[in-house]
């Protein structure tokens, strides 16, 4: 045994290379044969979401009530990193990050878009689409979608990997999970999880990416008259990609926190201007029936399915793409989200990433989408149309134009969605780069060079999908690589009950000095 952890930062070509160069082909294969690649992976969503749809449903739902457990438990009374821990960043900086890091652009762009869907296509179990109970099912259904499962998921990894990191002082990697749930080590079993991972997160990273792209583009043109083009998406993915890079190798403590803490004032501001000059009191009915509804029927809105319903597939193309794509981020969101919790107990960390973050998407989404149906239904601008007309990167800016002041409003949404971008990028290049090298201790930061490497290759991805059209492609692959990822976050979840139950019994909640396994488990 070798009672000093070493820190290895080589980079571990066998797990990075591999799913680069199939990522590469898949993107690849997306542009020259875009339709013959869509229509399979559309196939593939449907087939997945038919036969192991409701694995995922249930996983999801499975994860809320494990996070109810460690936070009422034994296991919510071990402090990461022991007792004498320092919290490194205030509750408040803490808490901007957690949210950011967490939705990326997505809550821009589908707190209006998502609504609109599920009131105009409401699945046949649920109401009439375009009925008052269509309405408050679309804003119910998107407050859902985008608070305590995904943030359950998030917050079981986080706690994984903090824990075992900081307190047994093992490395921030796939291996330690893999090792610590399996308890054998296995380095052929530990590469080859690697590099699902780093292939899924890469993968969902360039589409989220791509569809940022898009709504900026879009943000551009309203703002500016600026034709969307591959030209101007070019650009945009250079300037971002930038952005980002800089932010990510200037590392968590600098670059994330003035981002993410900026972002967080341009979030309130939007979120306040639009209840105050929207319709406040359409908002503030139908978020209360939403909230009601939600807390009714958590239960189907988790796990609706098309059972007799064989012609509806609403189901495989929301609940199951959006649980197969928090499953998809979980475990690499977590391994970021672990780094922010030393000298915070399991339970407060666990408090804090899930109900901060879910609180605020269900405010955002109550009046982001509440106004979106206003508008629906009162005739002021026709979303739906416009959604099948112009696309929704587009629509959400029509929506903003019908609010006083639209241009700098406009202006404003577009720094704040570009700001959300570099949120999401930036720790998912930096967890990508900590995967790639051999192994890191939670304090320590991968390469730098790495990190560059590594945001080059998502920036480019991410254009390539945009102006070839071959995001539509990637869709599908969401389901796929969230039925594999989901073995990794069983296993974060088993590493969490093991090792918590374990420190909850040690002094100091088992915290270390050094750790006791072999390098070659690390």
């Amino acid at each position: 045994m070798n009672n000093e952890f070493k820190e290895d930062r080589r980079v571990n070509w066998v797990a990075f290379l591999p799913p680069v160069i199939i990522l590469m082909l898949f993107v690849l294969s997306g542009i020259f044969w875009t339709d013959a690649v869509g229509a399979l992976m559309t196939s593939l969503l449907y087939g997945m979401a038919d036969y192991f749809g409701a694995y995922m449903n249930l996983l999801s739902m499975a994860f809320v009530f494990l996070a109810v457990v460690f936070i009422i438990s034994r296991y919510g009374d071990v402090t990461i990193g022991g007792s004498d821990a320092k919290p490194e960043y205030t509750m408040t900086t803490w808490c901007a990050m957690s949210i950011c890091s967490g939705i990326g652009t997505g809550l821009l762009f589908w707190a209006m878009g998502e609504p609109i869907y599920h009131f105009m296509t409401t699945p046949t179990a649920i109401a009439e689409a375009g009925s008052r109970e269509a309405a408050i099912f679309a804003v119910a259904q998107a407050m859902w979608d985008w608070s305590f499962v995904q943030y359950s998921m998030y917050a079981i990894c986080g706690a994984a990997f903090a824990l075992i990191c900081y307190n047994k002082k093992k490395s921030l990697s796939i291996s330690t999970i893999v090792d610590g749930a399996t308890g054998h080590h296995r380095p052929w079993l530990n590469t080859l999880i690697t590099g699902m991972v780093i292939f899924c997160l890469m993968g969902a990273t360039s589409n989220s990416m791509g569809v940022g792209l898009m709504q900026i583009g879009a943000g551009l043109e309203a703002a500016f008259g600026v034709a969307q083009s591959p030209v101007v998406w070019l650009f945009a993915a250079i300037f971002i990609t930038f952005i980002f890079i800089l932010s990510c190798v200037s590392g968590i403590g600098k670059g994330l926190k003035l981002i993410s803490s900026t972002c967080m004032y341009f979030f309130f501001f939007l979120l306040i201007y639009v209840f105050i000059f929207g319709d406040k009191q359409f908002i503030t009915k139908i978020t209360s029936e939403s909230i009601g509804f939600m807390v009714d029927n958590w239960g189907t809105q988790t796990t609706l399915m098309n059972v007799l319903a064989a012609d509806d597939t609403w189901f495989a193309d929301w609940i199951v793409q959006y649980w197969a794509s928090f499953i998809v981020y979980a475990p690499v969101i977590g391994m970021f989200l672990a780094r922010m919790g030393r000298g915070r107990t399991i339970r407060t960390f666990m408090l804090v990433q899930i109900l901060v973050p879910s609180f605020f998407c269900i405010l955002w989404i109550g009046v982001f989408g509440g106004q979106t149906i206003y508008l629906q239904t009162s005739g002021v601008l026709d979303v739906w149309n416009a959604v099948n007309t112009s696309g929704m990167q587009s629509t959400v800016f029509q929506i903003l134009g019908t609010l006083p002041f639209s241009g700098i409003i406009t202006i404003l949404f577009l720094c704040t969605v570009t700001l959300s971008f570099c949120t999401l990028a930036d720790p998912m290049a930096s967890v990508a780069a900590t995967l790639s090298v051999q192994s890191l201790s939670a304090e320590a930061e991968a390469p730098k060079k790495q990190k560059i490497v590594v945001g080059c290759l998502l920036g480019a991805t991410a254009y390539t999908l945009v102006a070839t059209g071959g995001i539509n492609s990637v869709k599908g692959m969401f389901t796929l690589v969230g039925l594999l990822q989901s073995i990794v976050l069983i296993m974060c979840a088993v590493v969490l009950f093991k090792y918590g139950a374990r420190c909850s019994k040690e002094p100091n909640s088992g915290c270390i000095e050094a750790s006791s396994i072999t390098d070659e488990s690390v």
